[in-house]
Parts: C-alpha cells; structure tokens; sequence
C-alpha cells in the first residue's frame, strides 16, 4: 500500500512542476525573448523483480532554445540594419542631388543660357547683370549642396560615436552576465532568465556589428566581430574607441585586456558597418565629384576670362573661385562689376564677342567622375543615376534582408516562443494528471485504512 502512495506522491509532486513550468510560460507570453520552458520527466526503477516501479520524477526543467536558430536571426539582424542604415543615407543624399532647387545641372543651364543671351548684344550691362546674379546662384548651388552634404557626413560621425557607446555598453553587460551564469550554474541554480536576457543583448548587439558568438562549457559565450577581434571573452569585454585624426575623419580603435589596436570598419556589417561604406562609399565620393566639378568650371572660365577685355580694355579678371578645402564656400564669385567681364577679344572693341562664345564652349569642359572624362552636365547626371541606382539596389537587398530577418525570428520563435494554445492544452494536461494523480493517493488510503479495519 505505501508504494502505490509513494508512486501517486511522485506524480502529484512532478505534475506540480510541470504546472509551474506551464504557469511561468504562460505569464511570459509577451516577454521579449523569453525562451519557454519544460519539465523533463522520467520514470524512478523500483527495488525488486516484482515491483512496478518507484513513480515518476522532473529530471530537470529544460530551456527551448536552439543555438543554431539564434546565430541565424542574430546574422539576419546584421544584414537588415546594414541595409536599414545605409538606405537612410541613400534617400537623403538622393533628395538633396535630385532636387530641382540644389540641381547643379538646373544651375549651370540657368549660367550658360545667360551667357547665350548676351552674347548678340555683350556690352550690355543688363544682361552682364544677368551673368553675375546666375553665376552667383550657380556657386550657391554648389555650397549648399556641398553644406548639406557636410550636415550629413558630421550627423554620420555623431552616430558612429553613439554607436560604439552601445556596443561598448552591450559588451560589458554581457560579460558581466557570463560571470554571473557561470558562479550560479557552478552551484546548480537556475540561469534560465539571465541566458534569456544575454541572448536579447547579443541579438541588440548584431544591429550594429556582425559578430560570431560560441560556449564555453562553463555556460559563458565569446562574442568576437566577424573579422576576428574579441569583443567579449568571459568576464572580459572589449571597449570601441572613436577618435578624430587631422583629416576630419574618424578613427575606430578596440581595446581589450588593455591592448588597444586599429579596428578595420570595412566589412563590420550591421548599422557601424553601413555607416563607413555610406561615408566612404557615397557621401565622400559626392563630395568629390562636386569638387572636381566647381574646380574644373572655375578653371576653364578664368582661363577663357584670362584671354579677353572688360569694356574698359582691362584684361580679364577671373569670375569664379574654388575652394578645395571649404565646405560651404566651396565655389564663390569674385566682386566683379558687370563692366568688369571680359567678353571682347580686343581692348577697344566693346561689342566684340569672341570671348563671350569661348565661355559658352566651357559648357563641354571634361570632368573626372565616376573614374570617366565627361562634360560638367553629365558628370553631375552621371553622380545622380549612381546614387539613385545605389539606392535602388540597396532598397531591394533591405527587402530581402528584411523577409530572411522575419523568417529567422519566425523559426526562432517556433521552438522558443510561448503557444497559448499550446499551452492551455498543457495545463489541462498536467491538472488531470494532478487529479488522477491525488485518487490514486486516496485509493491508497483507503485500501490502508480497510486492511486496519479488518483487526
């Protein structure tokens, strides 16, 4: 009779757990990353040849959760904010450079049909009016893009900082973490809740960098960026450091266990990766073209200004000046007065044009863009249709990148997200079995308590 009992205090005890175990699931249904958990059971042996067994017992409460299902939404996660960042670049540079009111080709047509317009008639002060006032919106054209364009690249920098902080703060969470999972598993406590709560910073952490993560056999993890370098190793964790060198730019250093070394940012992946190829890949290279452009106009107009006369037989004074290493004042027009432009070929000949016409062959003056020799119009189309087919591209990888991103959570959570209806069908399970249970207990009882009735 007390081992019948015995056998339903172990089933009363093991559907108790299980029940807990059901409860906690179904408290953490909207926990993010909360990682379900179950009772494993197991039959106990009995004693003798004929005993039937010593009951059942909860050999362990096991977490679900699948190692591999985790790398690949953490790697998906990189991939979609990489995208998810440079496309923010990409829409606005693509907004500033296609804009009819910044358009360096609306500029340079509204400056070259002034120059056509005057040159029937080029001692006109109107009309050398004309000249000078388009020529001064051209330049502001090219500031205030460049200006904007600078805005970007200084917003850029600012996040880059504020991103290694993160990183730099996920990174000493998780280590601190691994040494409080370690000391408690050491004893044989629960860490169900802190490996939920690592795997959450770790996921936090593959936004911003592509990273490889494996265990230790004490229960703690080793994160390390994609091309090699220690982030965290046990208790350890590695610190990003930005620091701005003479050029303007920014360098990103890593120091570990008090060794500091340059990181490589090209191929990071994540939203730090897509902040380096956004700088060097679009921004800096717009820049450039913009550059390359107001210099090579500012040249081939001075040249051709160089070899004519004002209206007072001066020679000719240059128009344009560039500025290679400014930002906003990048090509600005010299305080000429309209009898100042220098459009004739000879010194008494006010109505000469010669001059006037060279200037408007500048028009097809070659410039350097995109690695191609091509006319100051078509380098600035050239520098719109790669922006706008980058972006279309970069578009079309973040909307892949977004599906493998919501399938790998998908999968994820198949195995380790809480199932309501999964659940109820559970606990009401385990309750009949608490019930079936707690009878068998009783008919114990009573079949003990008729063998005393028959003395």
């Amino acid at each position: 009779m007390s081992i019948l009992g015995q056998i339903g205090y172990s089933g009363v005890r093991a559907s108790q757990i299980a029940l807990s175990a059901t409860g906690q699931n179904i408290a953490n249904v909207n926990t993010p990353g909360f990682s379900r958990l179950a009772a494993e059971q197991r039959s106990l042996g009995g004693q003798g040849v004929l005993s039937v067994g010593g009951g059942v017992q909860v050999s362990s409460i096991r977490r679900l959760s699948n190692d591999f299902q985790n790398q690949q939404l953490w790697r998906a996660s990189t991939d979609k904010n990489y995208f998810n960042t440079s496309q923010q670049y990409l829409t606005a540079l693509e907004g500033l450079i296609d804009s009819e009111g910044s358009s360096i080709s609306v500029g340079l047509d509204n400056f070259y049909a002034a120059l056509s317009e005057a040159s029937s008639t080029p001692e006109s002060i109107a009309l050398r009016q004309q000249i000078l006032g388009e020529a001064k919106q051209l330049g502001q054209r090219f500031n205030g893009l460049n200006s904007n364009i600078g805005i970007q690249l200084n917003a850029l920098q600012g996040q880059r900082v504020a991103m290694a902080t993160e990183i730099n703060g996920l990174s000493g969470n998780i280590a601190e973490l691994n040494m409080q999972i370690r000391e408690m598993e050491s004893s044989g406590r629960d860490t169900a809740t802190l490996r939920d709560y690592r795997e959450n910073l770790i996921k936090d952490l593959s936004q911003y960098v592509g990273i490889r993560v494996q265990e230790a056999p004490d229960g703690t993890l080793s994160v390390s960026l994609v091309n090699g370098q220690p982030l965290v190793a046990g208790g350890t964790a590695g610190q990003l450091k930005v620091t701005a060198n003479p050029a303007g730019e920014q360098d990103v250093s890593l120091v570990f266990a008090k060794t500091s070394f340059p990181l490589v940012q090209k191929g990071l992946g994540g939203s730090l990766g897509g902040l380096y190829d956004m700088e060097y890949g679009a921004l800096r290279p717009a820049q450039d073209d913009l550059h390359a452009m107001a210099g090579a106009l500012a040249q081939a107009v001075n040249d051709t200004l160089a070899t004519g006369f004002d209206l007072n037989g001066n020679p000719g004074q240059p128009l344009f000046v560039h500025n290679p290493g400014s930002t906003n004042a990048m090509l600005t027009v010299n305080p000429l007065s309209p009898e100042q432009l220098a459009f004739s070929s000879e010194n008494d000949e006010v109505g000469n044009n010669q001059v006037l016409l060279a200037l408007l062959e500048t028009k097809l003056t070659d410039v350097t863009s995109g690695g191609s020799q091509v006319p100051l119009n078509d380098a600035y189309a050239g520098l719109i249709g790669r922006v706008a087919s980058a972006s279309r591209q970069n578009q079309a990888d973040l909307s892949a990148a977004t599906t493998v991103a919501e399938q790998a959570q998908a999968q994820r959570d198949s195995v380790s997200a809480v199932n309501l209806d999964e659940e109820a069908v559970s606990l009401m399970a385990y309750e009949q079995a608490y019930q079936a249970n707690m009878k068998v207990i009783s008919t114990s009882n009573d079949l003990f308590n008729a063998v005393l009735a028959m003395f």
